[in-house]
């Protein structure tokens, strides 16, 4: 038995064409998430918390348009909150109150974006996880069919007895072999496929997972239902003070305008009145007016 005469085995030939196929049908999945989630990465780090609430619609469109993110995205949209002003009393104390408001997010981009959703959903995981069984079961396939078929060919007769046995020896050895180099196979695919996962797929989705932690700030349902109860005692508080203040302040404002717009008309009474007086005494030189006065 030779190592040529291994190689050219079609049992193993047959498993040596299984593992190629499967090491090149993972090798071509992997490239094609990693080249769709590096996209979104590099995407995403050009973009900054601070202008988030502008550039909205620019991440929106290419987020939707990506074959990888599209459907993560649309119920990751729906877990957004777009307030005009939420801020908790920490927030406050942080960025004061002349920042622009920010938009938030109500669950973890974890939830959203991950394994599941980014990598096993896009490619044919359930049937990549079942290569190395496939692998370990050509072993003993091949072993029972190569056995089989040299206890067939095997002569008992008195001539041909010595060399029958001998290749049935041979032929038990290679099948033999045929179990070990499934078995080989199948523990190299395993590791060369998590090795590649790790490298094309598992970086990019945690990269990608930062990028939103870092652009979204995390506001849970009950931290937002919270900042409502305060909002609104807060606005209940000022309208009990406005109510409170409205009589006098409605009283003081009547009072002004009614100053306002009587003290003009008087001032004009009272001049007129003294130029018919002033008039008057030049013409008839008579007290009169003087007595009404």
């Amino acid at each position: 038995m030779t190592l040529i005469g291994i190689a050219t085995e079609p049992a193993i030939l047959i498993i040596t064409a299984f593992f190629l196929c499967f090491i090149m049908t993972v090798l071509m999945n992997y490239t094609r998430v990693e080249n769709n989630l590096k996209s979104v990465y590099e995407f995403l780090k050009t973009l900054n918390k601070k202008e988030i609430s502008y550039r909205y619609n620019e991440l929106d469109e290419f987020m939707s348009q990506n074959l990888y993110t599209s459907t993560s995205w649309e119920d990751f949209k729906k877990a957004l909150i777009f307030p005009e002003k939420l801020y908790t009393a920490a927030q406050n104390a942080k960025i004061g109150n002349n920042s622009s408001p920010e938009i938030y997010l109500t669950m973890d981009a974890a939830y959203f974006f991950n394994e599941e959703t980014l990598v096993y959903s896009k490619i044919n995981h359930k049937f990549i996880q079942t290569m190395p069984t496939l692998l370990t079961g050509l072993g003993p396939f091949f072993t029972f069919l190569k056995m089989a078929i040299a206890f067939t060919s095997v002569d008992f007769s008195m001539n041909a007895a010595d060399n029958s046995i001998n290749g049935l020896i041979a032929n038990i050895q290679m099948a033999a072999l045929c179990s070990v180099f499934a078995v080989g196979y199948s523990l190299l695919f395993m590791f060369v496929e998590k090795i590649l996962y790790s490298r094309k797929c598992k970086k990019y989705y945690l990269l990608i997972q930062k990028e939103f932690v870092r652009l979204f700030d995390v506001c849970t349902s009950e931290q937002f239902l919270l900042d409502l109860v305060k909002e609104s005692k807060i606005q209940n508080s000022n309208n009990e003070k406005l109510l409170k203040s409205l009589p006098e302040n409605f009283a003081n404002a009547i009072t002004k305008s009614i100053g306002e717009l009587t003290t003009p008309y008087l001032e004009n009474i009272l001049y007129s009145l003294n130029r018919l007086k002033e008039s008057m005494d030049k013409n008839s030189g008579d007290d009169v007016i003087d007595k009404l006065f």
